[in-house]
């Protein structure tokens, strides 16, 4: 009993907890989409943004975990990171996709709390990049075209991903207080009404919402933390587009986790300590 408690409150998810590792499926999710844009939706950025991303990306991974871990890994997480900043991340010039993955790989590294980074890595790499170095990076709502096909697509897809990495909560949750909040823009802060509900049907809000919120190494483990944590992402979202504030979305993500996650793996792992005069086979 004591066993299936400490796993429940697990505060850093380990990939082994699932049949099957949904970065798998997040990589099929996201590479469709960077196909698809090369291909069919006419991306600003090209194939070399891509590749200047992904090999940024890995690189930095497996070089790392190389110098902390004294081994060689493949580097699937990097991978996913790389494709993520291709798709969220426009830039005229090719060094700061660079830029970006490197600096969102090192962090990933260096700044860890209980076992885990405590920030979703592409995330805070666009935070710093979009704030930063605004005339070199901005993010890409507009290329996506907002067609309804492709905005099907990515729900579908991002559902199924979404319930196999049992994320899927923090979705609905974020997805459902994003709607509250619009109606709450419209009726008291004089937003009109189809913009305050329009980026429900982006492909920019979609991907973050399926994408960013939903990293299980940078969220809570247990469903009620995370449904609270994707509330929390969509309130601060809300004061920083009534405020008029860009990128609302990024900067919101970025500071729920600054302020909540490390509380919460404190918590955690308070739950999970044996109760004085238990052993560990009790």
């Amino acid at each position: 009993m004591r066993n299936e408690m400490n796993t429940h409150l697990r505060s850093v998810v380990s990939w082994r907890d699932y049949r099957i590792d949904p970065r798998y499926f997040i990589l099929v999710f996201l590479s469709s989409f960077a196909i698809a844009g090369q291909v069919y939706l006419g991306f600003f950025q090209k194939w070399d943004a891509v590749l200047a991303a992904v090999v940024c990306c890995t690189g930095t991974e497996i070089i790392l975990n190389r110098l902390k871990n004294k081994t060689w890994m493949f580097p699937l997480s990097a991978l996913i990171t790389g494709i993520g900043i291709s798709l969220l991340l426009s830039s005229n010039q090719l060094w700061p996709y660079a830029l970006t993955a490197v600096i969102a790989i090192a962090l990933k590294y260096a700044i860890r709390f209980k076992g885990g980074h405590i920030f979703n890595p592409n995330n805070v790499a666009m935070v710093i990049m979009l704030y930063s170095l605004p005339q070199y990076a901005v993010s890409t709502p507009k290329q996506w075209t907002n067609g309804i096909g492709v905005m099907i697509l990515i729900l579908c897809l991002g559902i199924v991903v979404c319930y196999i990495a049992n994320r899927l909560d923090a979705v609905l949750a974020f997805l459902g207080s994003f709607t509250l909040f619009a109606f709450v823009r419209h009726f008291f802060f004089g937003a009109p009404l189809f913009a305050a509900l329009g980026p429900l049907m982006g492909a920019s809000l979609q991907l973050f919402a399926f994408f960013m919120i939903t990293d299980p190494k940078s969220t809570p483990a247990t469903r009620s933390a995370r449904i609270a944590f994707a509330f929390f992402v969509a309130l601060l979202d809300a004061v920083f587009r009534i405020n008029r504030i860009p990128n609302p979305q990024f900067y919101a993500l970025f500071l729920v986790c600054l302020a909540l996650i490390i509380p919460y793996r404190l918590w955690a792992s308070r739950k999970t300590e044996p109760e004085p005069g238990l052993t560990a086979n009790s």
